[in-house]
């Protein structure tokens, strides 16, 4: 038989109402280190999803003048969101998912009340522990990836994981060696202070909107006219060989909690593997 949606849900969610603030919202997905959060209404029904993105474009939007405290979640939340019923495969979960890009799905019993979430991870969860030895890494690896020098700007990153099936830009070095990887996250907190140092300083800004975990990484750029991808690359990436064991990839995604591995041949980039590639073996099998 396979596997079913509720055998690899997380439950409990983390949910929160749309008249909560988005500052509890946001202290909460910090706290549980999540990424996502569902919406319900008082029957527990799913009406919205949160993301980091969200946050980030009501940081960055017409909302960025206004404290988190005053701004509701309803305001700036997904809605209407698309949901599956725990008994359903996770097949049917992986083409929905890949269908719409999204990276989770709110899960519903048949009374359509939340009773988990699914995320990509979760479906690399389940690849891991059906797929061992079915297939490597090499016969699964994207081979249309983007990639940047160190040099390149902040604005060029951006057009890159905009246009990216996976949102991730590798960055390699003249030799064509992978050293560092580029998320969305990882550039979202960057931009406004570049906007705005001029016209409020980069201290205060820091202070009063950054989230503590991405301080350190704001303070620590260097102050260029516009920062660079090795001012905020996370260096020294995980790497996997083409002829590694696809589901040991998935493993190092798991436990490593990354979105992508660089896939080197004498150290040099060949290809990536993504949480994309092993949605779609799962989506057709």
């Amino acid at each position: 038989m396979a596997p079913r949606v509720s055998s690899y849900m997380r439950t409990p969610v983390y949910a929160v109402s749309p008249n909560d603030s988005l500052a509890h919202a946001r202290n909460l997905m910090l706290k549980k280190e999540i990424s996502r959060l569902v919406i319900v209404n008082d029957a527990e029904v799913p009406v919205g999803i949160l993301t980091t993105t969200d946050i980030i474009d009501a940081l960055f939007g017409k909302n960025y003048q206004k404290p988190l405290e005053s701004i509701l979640v309803g305001e700036v939340m997904t809605k209407d969101p698309i949901i599956i019923e725990e008994s359903k495969s996770l097949k049917s979960a992986s083409q929905i998912m890949l269908k719409h890009r999204i990276g989770g799905l709110p899960v519903v019993n048949s009374e359509k009340k939340l009773v988990g979430i699914l995320t990509k991870t979760d479906i690399v969860k389940a690849f891991y522990d059906k797929y061992k030895g079915k297939y490597k890494v090499g016969d699964i690896m994207r081979k249309d990836y983007s990639t940047a020098l160190p040099g390149h700007s902040i604005f060029y990153i951006a057009r890159l994981i905009e246009s990216d099936p996976t949102g991730k830009v590798i960055i390699i070095d003249e030799s064509n060696k992978p050293i560092g990887v580029i998320a969305k996250k990882d550039i979202a907190y960057a931009q406004l202070p570049l906007s705005m140092l001029m016209s409020r300083g980069k201290d205060r800004f820091i202070r009063n909107k950054v989230p503590d975990v991405y301080k350190e990484k704001i303070i620590s750029l260097r102050m260029y006219l516009v920062p660079i991808a090795e001012d905020i690359m996370s260096s020294n990436p995980f790497i996997i060989r083409p002829e590694d064991d696809a589901a040991d990839a998935a493993r190092i995604m798991i436990e490593e909690n990354i979105g992508v591995l660089p896939v080197v041949d004498n150290n040099t980039l060949i290809g990536t593997l993504s949480k994309l590639e092993f949605m779609n073996i799962i989506a057709k099998d």
